[in-house]
């Protein structure tokens, strides 16, 4: 019996190293995943046509302020969440087509900037849905640190279509 206890404890014990590994190695602390994962409503990417603010920057005039991450995050802080609310209260009436783009820190592999960057976008493309805006006039992309002429380190920046 003892034997079976020793067993069962040691593999609980290389099972909570391994979670506490994984949750580092994605930078993200558990609080805000438990936080944060209770209020997500997911959305399916809209299929409209949305001018590219590399093909048609003159198609697209920001909107709003530029939302700063700290490195390697993508959560919104609460202060960010009121802004962009604050924001989303303006559109619910009549909600343009808005473009929302992610910007990661140069200095970061390539493939890693990119998925941190979408998720930023995807973060503030959020705030929006929750408060009722069609997602289907939300379209977000991340650049990761690819366009050096249009990013700015860990930001996401938003455009209305015209």
């Amino acid at each position: 019996m003892d034997a079976l206890m020793n067993a069962r404890f040691q593999f609980m014990s290389r099972l909570s190293l391994a979670l506490i590994a994984m949750l580092t190695l994605c930078q993200c602390s558990l609080l805000d995943r438990v936080v944060n994962s209770s209020a997500v409503i997911y959305a399916l990417p809209p299929q409209e046509k949305m001018p590219s603010l590399l093909t048609h920057p003159d198609k697209l005039t920001p909107a709003g302020p530029v939302i700063t991450f700290s490195p390697n995050r993508f959560l919104l802080t609460a202060r960010q969440r009121a802004q962009l609310q604050a924001l989303g209260e303006q559109w619910k009436e009549e909600t343009p087509q808005l473009l929302i783009v992610g910007f990661a820190r140069r200095g970061t592999p390539a493939g890693y900037a990119r998925a941190l960057s979408q998720r930023r976008a995807e973060s503030v493309r959020q705030v929006f849905i929750e408060q009722g805006i069609d997602a289907a006039h939300l379209h977000s992309t991340g650049y990761g640190h690819d366009q050096p002429g249009l990013s700015s380190e860990d930001t996401v920046k938003i455009y209305i279509a015209q």
